[in-house]
């Protein structure tokens, strides 16, 4: 099995070398924890090694999403018009029993299912995908064994592509709860910020990864204009 580095510093020496290829791998974390950069800082070095992707942004304005990417230098238009970079501006709208996804630049509102994106990383030829949040997939959907299998099914079948695929998931891990996302899939990364003596502690952990060792240690972690990045070789606290 093949590992893909990450681009992340300390992030790639805690997976031990990257992520494998066609693992499924769920970022988790609150408002604010960073998922979102971390997921873009991955796919652009994907991009860099010319590595074919699709991003769907199920919540946050794509065009909000390139504004502030440009503050750490990735310019995803650039890599649109190279054709390596396929987008989906989606937002997703509760119905009855359904969720419809409405297309931002079309306007058009159509039944969403997971063929949706299923077809365009087909038609790209991705080697990656990335969904940012899954959240929005099931958080209408009160049935918890309609959300596993909803959840279930997207994950199958970016197996089926022989792709890999980095999620994020806004729950925010807490003691005792059950997130049957972190259950289905291969990897799961915990971004958590914790207040310590009026000190603002990042932490990032690596709850599982199928198939591999890794760094079970919480490791700090900061966002500087360059972009995440993890001391993975210093204490949480200082």
């Amino acid at each position: 099995m093949k590992f893909k580095a990450t681009g992340v510093s300390g992030f790639d020496e805690m997976l031990g070398g990257g992520i494998q290829e066609g693992k499924v791998v769920l970022v988790c974390g609150g408002p604010g924890a960073g998922k979102t950069i971390l997921t873009v800082q991955c796919m652009m070095q994907a991009l860099s090694r010319g590595e074919s992707c699709v991003f769907a942004t199920l919540e946050e304005p794509l065009t909000n999403i390139k504004k502030n990417m440009l503050n750490f230098g990735w310019d995803l238009d650039e890599w649109e018009k190279k054709g390596l970079l396929k987008t989906l501006d989606l937002f997703m709208i509760p119905g009855a029993n359904i969720v419809n996804a409405r297309d931002r630049d079309t306007g058009d509102t159509e039944l969403f299912t997971i063929k949706t994106i299923i077809d365009v990383a087909k038609a790209q030829g991705a080697k990656w995908v990335f969904i940012d949040p899954l959240t929005s997939l099931v958080i209408h959907e009160p049935r918890s064994g309609r959300k596993r299998h909803v959840i279930g099914e997207l994950f199958e079948s970016l197996r089926k592509l022989d792709c890999s695929a980095i999620i994020t998931s806004e729950a925010a891990p807490q003691e005792g709860a059950f997130y049957m996302e972190q259950f289905l899939a291969d990897g799961v990364i915990l971004l958590t910020k914790d207040l310590k003596d009026y000190h603002l502690i990042k932490t990032l952990r690596i709850d599982k990864m199928r198939g591999t060792g890794f760094d079970e240690q919480p490791r700090r972690y900061t966002v500087t204009t360059r972009g995440f990045q993890v001391m993975n070789k210093e204490p949480i606290l200082i």
